[in-house]
């Protein structure tokens, strides 16, 4: 299985595996069917030898770039953090609602282009990230090309802006490569019965009947559900 992701021409350049990675989705309260995606990588440096020194580089160039490429100052923070639930449960991209249902069968070969006209004053974006401390990724291009055993391979490329750095143009690109990945299922308020969860999933899927609720927390005395494909 292999699942990176690159930070292109960065002092970094070669892909970082993960840690984690998780495709998920949730429907929310207004009846929005949303997809999330999580993922961590390995430390920047840790391809590197076990002898090996930072060198600092100087700080007298402050531009976007000079930093995208100062390596001192991406293992100051790490490892990176990209996703839709890690800081909120209100970010991701929508698929699907009662006016246009989700069909799972034609999600094979789709693209979603998504923040394609980012506004850091206006938008709210659907994927957060921790590079270089908190900064901001736009133009995200996500694609999904199911494998003959069912999985999928994504392929999720965007680009980001050091915001904690202080830049706010979003020039830098990142791409991940993801195999072999499984649909973690379909997420919905801990307040709902299975019958109301029925009902509004059924308004919202076209093929229902190939999902069945698995339980999240068997050992707890209050079951919680989510809805996975058979």
């Amino acid at each position: 299985m292999t699942q990176t992701i690159t930070f292109i021409d960065s002092t970094y350049p070669e892909p970082h595996n993960l840690r984690e990675f998780v495709w998920s989705g949730r429907l929310d309260d207004q009846g929005k069917l949303w997809f999330d995606l999580h993922l961590i990588s390995e430390d920047y440096d840790a391809n590197e030898p076990d002898d090996f020194e930072d060198e600092e580089t100087e700080d007298d160039e402050h531009t976007s770039l000079a930093y995208w490429q100062a390596k001192d100052l991406w293992n100051n923070y790490h490892n990176c953090i990209l996703s839709s639930t890690h800081w909120s449960d209100e970010q991701g991209f929508p698929v699907g609602d009662a006016d246009n249902p989700f069909e799972f069968s034609a999600l094979n070969g789709k693209t979603f282009h998504i923040d394609d006209e980012p506004s850091l004053e206006d938008e709210e974006f659907a994927f957060s990230i921790y590079l270089a401390g908190h900064d901001a990724c736009a133009n995200h291009e996500i694609t999904f090309n199911q494998q003959n055993d069912g999985k999928f391979h994504i392929i999720w490329q965007g680009d980001i802006a050091l915001l904690y750095s202080g830049f706010t143009e979003f020039i830098h690109q990142f791409k991940t490569d993801l195999n072999d990945v499984a649909f973690d299922g379909f997420y919905f308020s801990k307040d709902w019965s299975l019958e109301k969860a029925t009902v509004e999933f059924q308004k919202v899927l076209t093929d229902f009947e190939n999902y069945e609720f698995v339980v999240i927390n068997p050992k707890h005395n209050f079951p919680q559900y989510k809805l996975v494909r058979i």
